[in-house]
């Protein structure tokens, strides 16, 4: 994953799954990671997942955490490892039935 479109590619194709995922946790308000190549999905605690991370990426993090919260949506990153490239973006919450 090299560019935006390929990163909003890979969330859009996962978007189901990422929702339900999140909604399993929504009360702690995670932070949603995905990794390449093996498309995993992983809800990690704000505060946890925050500290894995360069002091300039937990600072953009802070940023954009504060910003989704304000917005009702949630932050979302993917991770490749093959690449060595992480990008993240906000996505609305939306509303699904939990059985």
């Amino acid at each position: 994953m090299r560019t935006d479109d390929e990163f909003f590619e890979v969330v859009g194709e996962h978007m189901g799954a990422i929702q339900m995922l999140y909604h399993k946790f929504a009360d702690k308000k995670p932070v949603m990671v995905i990794t390449l190549p093996d498309s995993r999905i992983y809800a990690y605690p704000y505060s946890g997942y925050l500290k894995t991370l360069s002091t300039r990426s937990q600072e953009m993090l802070r940023k954009e955490y504060r910003a989704a919260n304000k917005k009702n949506e949630m932050v979302v990153f993917v991770r490749d490892e093959k690449t060595r490239v992480l990008k993240s973006a906000s996505f609305p919450i939306e509303e699904i039935e939990m059985t």
